[in-house]
């Protein structure tokens, strides 16, 4: 279980120094074995908070705990597995290589069968001799997604990992994201792309500017959805942006959109 309480993170900007909230007062839980989709605009704070709950920047307030410990305590990390939004690694390494020393820093023993494994499992197995700098973005994106599942962790945290990816791509990660989930991991993930909302989560987080708008299971988010859509015009189908709603894939994605559009303005 993954446990935010209050959490608020500021930064300082401009030559003197004004405080600029990323995340606001975010209360959030996680839950074992489910997989939570955080959605959000360009710039809502998604990556602060998933740093945060990494442990690779502080709140300014508030706290975040993984499995009863603090995410900055070492205990916290021990089980995770953490996925970027821009994986990268030195050229003129080989992605076996890659994968190798990672899992030297592991405090697992880790075997060349258990590497093989999950090179095989990220679909990156077939280009472990390439040297990494002729790697294209989905194939980097696999190799670090191969690096975050080394040692079996019990919690994954993916930053955007469909983003860049070609349509071929989105599908072939999504059949690993599906994978894990019958491994009973728990599954984090970010985007702003709600059209991987209802295939892939359990329960969505919405995030704009910083502050949390819906925290529901994908049930609850599917009948508010309905409600929604029973209070729109018949005859004009327009949503609250103004875009058809055809425009959309399915209904809770026009809901969606529409709340966070609200809550922007606002």
């Amino acid at each position: 279980m993954i446990k935010l309480k209050n959490v608020t993170k500021y930064f300082r900007v401009g030559f003197f120094g004004i405080k600029k909230d990323a995340v606001k007062n975010l209360s959030l839980n996680i839950d074992k074995g489910k997989i939570t989709g955080f959605f959000g605009p360009n710039g809502a704070g998604k990556s602060t908070t998933i740093k945060m709950i990494v442990g690779l920047i502080h709140p300014s307030s508030g706290s975040v705990e993984i499995n009863g410990y603090d995410s900055q305590d070492y205990r916290a990390r021990l089980n995770l597995g953490y996925l970027p939004e821009n994986p990268s690694f030195p050229r003129g390494i080989k992605g076996i290589d890659i994968v190798k020393y990672y899992s030297k820093l592991l405090n697992k023993k880790i075997d060349k069968n258990s590497i093989n494994e999950v090179l095989k499992l990220a679909g990156i197995f077939y280009a472990r001799n390439i040297h990494v700098h002729k790697y294209s973005k989905g194939m980097t994106q696999r190799l670090a997604l191969a690096v975050s599942i080394l040692g079996d962790p019990e919690i994954l945290i993916f930053d955007e990992p469909l983003s860049g990816l070609d349509p071929i791509g989105r599908k072939e990660f999504k059949d690993i994201i599906f994978k894990l989930k019958e491994k009973k991991k728990t599954i984090f993930f970010s985007s702003h792309v709600l059209a991987d909302s209802k295939e892939l989560c359990d329960k969505i987080a919405v995030l704009v500017g910083g502050r949390l708008i819906k925290d529901e299971s994908i049930s609850v988010l599917e009948e508010d959805a309905y409600n929604y859509l029973q209070t729109k015009t018949n005859d004009t189908d327009v949503t609250e942006n103004g875009a058809e709603m055809s425009d959309y894939n399915t209904p809770l994605e026009v809901y969606l959109y529409d709340l966070m559009l609200k809550n922007k303005r606002n």
